[in-house]
């Protein structure tokens, strides 16, 4: 009796411990917002990155765990930032909005798009007076192009551009056609279309990359500059967002594709209490005059927390109100 009641105690006190000892790693992505007098074809200094503009703790209206994926435009005077925000409560991300008049203060304003599934990576762009997105909805099973019916709110779907789980849709006019990289079971896709709602097909050469972690995910908006088109790559070949680099593409018609990488242009600091030490994985950018550019990149650090604490914060995020949590679970 004395051994079973020893066993047991035994077997209780360890299961305590590996219940409210046990901990896990989570990813926390920030979005820094800068000026620079070149679009990025080169290293960023440690220095320009410093802390980041917009944080976690910047959402007014989502148990927000981390924001990322920044894409942004301007219409008339003002910047609209479009991103991620991973909702603690759902553990999906929605598509959130921040605003600046001069590029450098930001003021969050709102989610602006949700769904019963994950949404990430809102590349938004503007044709024909209209403005579009195109978010990541690789759990929809297809890639949606969004239209605005009141900038930058009432987004709608307006076409399904094309079926499948694609990963980071990221689309561009070339050469009077409309061009869509796409990443999907480790590869990078192509496709093109003559009109932005016409019918799109895949190029001969797709996938044009394979069996490559360092540049077959893309991780933000193509430049075309001077006629040279630039895509940027996510390089997950160490982790998951550790870099991003950045390559020329030197051809591409609907026959051929050809392209050179270039350099890394974003990673982790590696210094333990950076924002972005961990790695980078996204960049957008946007000519806001002719020797200026605003760029907005992503980057992470790990933060450790004990599971149960995870788990209880999950449950409650579903019914407390935002600040009682924050003041809660406050790191």
């Amino acid at each position: 009796m004395y051994f079973l009641f020893g066993a047991f105690t035994v077997i209780l006190t360890s299961l305590f411990a590996f219940v409210f000892m046990k901990k896990i790693t989570l990813d926390i992505w920030s979005i820094k917002v800068f000026k620079s007098d070149t679009f990025l074809i080169k290293p960023i200094s440690r220095k320009i990155l410093g802390r980041p503009t917009l944080e976690a703790s910047d959402v007014t209206d989502v148990h927000a765990e981390f924001v990322a994926d920044p894409f942004i435009i301007k219409n008339n005077s003002t910047f609209y930032m479009f991103f991620e925000v991973l909702n603690k409560a759902t553990r999906k991300g929605v598509i959130s909005l921040a605003t600046s008049n001069d590029g450098e203060q930001w003021d969050y304003k709102k989610v602006i798009l949700k769904k019963e599934y994950h949404l990430s990576y809102p590349y938004v762009f503007k044709f024909n007076d209209n403005f579009y997105m195109i978010p990541e909805t690789n759990e929809a099973n297809g890639v949606f192009l969004y239209k605005s019916k009141n900038f930058p709110y009432d987004w709608e779907v307006v076409k399904k551009l094309i079926d499948g789980k694609y990963l980071d849709p990221s689309i561009f006019q070339y050469n009077n056609k409309w061009w869509l990289l796409v990443a999907k079971c480790g590869g990078l896709h192509l496709f093109y279309s003559e009109h932005l709602l016409g019918e799109w097909k895949e190029h001969l050469k797709s996938p044009i990359i394979e069996g490559n972690n360092i540049i077959t995910r893309p991780g933000g908006r193509v430049i075309i500059n001077n006629e040279e088109i630039y895509r940027y790559a996510q390089d997950g070949e160490a982790s998951y967002g550790s870099a991003v680099r950045i390559i020329k593409i030197n051809k591409l018609t609907e026959l051929d594709y050809e392209e050179e990488e270039i350099s890394v242009v974003l990673n982790g600091t590696k210094r333990e209490h950076d924002w972005n030490t961990e790695g980078m994985h996204n960049i957008d950018q946007l000519k806001i005059s002719k020797n200026q550019w605003l760029l907005a990149v992503d980057g992470h650090k790990k933060q450790n927390q004990r599971y149960i604490l995870f788990k209880l914060e999950y449950y409650l995020c579903k019914f407390l109100p935002l600040k009682f949590i924050r003041k809660s679970f406050r790191n």
